[in-house]
């Protein structure tokens, strides 16, 4: 089954609360990139791309879109893609030599080239290019030079911080240090210190935002600090998935429900369908999921999907997607739900059944023209080669 994988398990995008949307592109020139990258301290990655290219096409569909891509680019780089057939991608094209599709680009702020290959590449490799072009980065911001020789007054600790929690860079311990010597935290440099300086919900800096909350939310409004403690709460549920804790996924859910309750209900299936996903607990995952399920047929689908990518060696979690995903298929018959089922049979050496939606899926993907269609047939080849064997050995 393994030698199988890589092709068969596909993700087919949509939605979920748990699968990340991957790499998170700019929308913006490239001059005004460039702007944020300098302040930032970053490169800027450029997908040079046509609309005509298959490659190009491969790689947005299937690599740009995955979770491991857009934690690691997202966090290092500036992404933007560039069309080199309209507006300023025709002007790129000519300035940086790009004859060929795609083009992957590593530029730093003044928009010298640090690094440049040509054509698509899988997940892997594209994470090992975007960090070796990293390595051979020296950029720093401005600001970060500014702080090193001792810049500390007000206004500029309150763009410094912010550019850091923009960035998502390490911020913390610069927050802490600084609050430390403060007295007054009503200032509006304060305020805005204390809301950009949470990052997790486990934390003085989220004490003391709440105490001064009424303040902060007149500068960012409710909708916006809501937002800010929900992205605090799930590092704080990064922070439990890493030491394998109850309590601080139940602190993360508890903080949200009194001071982001509008965000509530999402975010206690989210975290804890995450948290008991990646720590191996497939009971309490499922006591949950069970419960999410019941919500709406997207629901079972994301269920689904999720347990036939990152739980599929847990026996008692892919009878039940299953379960849920045949019963899918069975009410809406389309390429998506017949895939997923016809996957998830195979996994159970439900063989034929697995055919008759494989079968099913190719049909939808045939009439579409879908991308998956390749890998719906090799999936079938898979499913003939077995059903071959299990009449052979009768």
């Amino acid at each position: 089954m393994k030698i199988f994988a890589t092709c068969l398990f596909l993700f087919i995008s949509g939605h979920s609360l748990l699968i990340a949307k991957g790499i998170d592109f700019f929308h913006g020139t490239l001059a005004e990139a460039k702007e944020v990258a300098g302040q930032q301290g970053k490169l800027i990655f450029i997908d040079a791309f046509t609309t005509w290219c298959g490659p190009c096409k491969r790689m947005s569909a299937q690599v740009f879109t995955q979770d491991e891509v857009g934690e690691f680019y997202n966090q290092t780089f500036i992404n933007l893609k560039l069309d080199m057939e309209k507006g300023e991608g025709k002007d790129f094209q000519r300035k940086y030599r790009v004859t060929a599709f795609p083009t992957l680009l590593f530029l730093d702020p003044e928009g010298n080239v640090v690094h440049k290959v040509v054509g698509g590449m899988d997940m892997k490799n594209f994470i090992n290019l975007g960090k070796f072009a990293a390595s051979k980065s020296d950029v720093s911001s401005s600001l970060d030079k500014a702080y090193e020789e001792g810049q500390r007054d007000p206004g500029f600790m309150a763009e410094y911080i912010e550019a850091l929690a923009k960035s998502n860079r390490p911020l913390l311990k610069i927050a802490n240090d600084y609050l430390q010597t403060q007295n007054d935290f009503k200032t509006p440099e304060n305020l805005k210190i204390i809301f950009y300086g949470l990052v997790e919900v486990d934390s003085r800096i989220f004490n003391l935002l709440i105490e001064n909350r009424r303040d902060i939310i007149k500068m960012f409004d409710k909708e916006t600090v809501s937002e800010r403690i929900v992205k605090a709460a799930n590092a704080t549920v990064n922070k439990a998935i890493e030491f394998n804790s109850v309590d601080l996924l139940e602190e993360a859910n508890d903080k949200v429900k009194r001071y982001a309750d509008d965000q509530y209900d999402k975010f206690q299936y989210a975290s804890r369908l995450r948290f008991y996903s990646k720590t191996r607990q497939p009971d309490m995952f499922l006591r949950y999921a069970s419960e999410y399920a019941r919500e709406s047929k997207e629901n079972k689908f994301e269920l689904a999907n999720d347990i036939l990518h990152s739980q599929k060696d847990q026996p008692k979690l892919v009878s039940q997607a299953t379960v849920w995903a045949v019963e899918l298929a069975k009410d809406q018959a389309n390429e998506q739900n017949c895939f997923v089922a016809a996957q998830l049979l195979y996994l159970g050496s439900e063989y034929r059944e697995s055919k008759i939606y494989a079968e099913k899926a190719l049909k939808f993907a045939s009439e579409s023209k879908s991308g998956a269609l390749p890998h719906i047939q090799k999936l079938l080849s898979a499913i003939e080669m077995k059903i071959d064997i299990e009449k052979s050995s009768r």
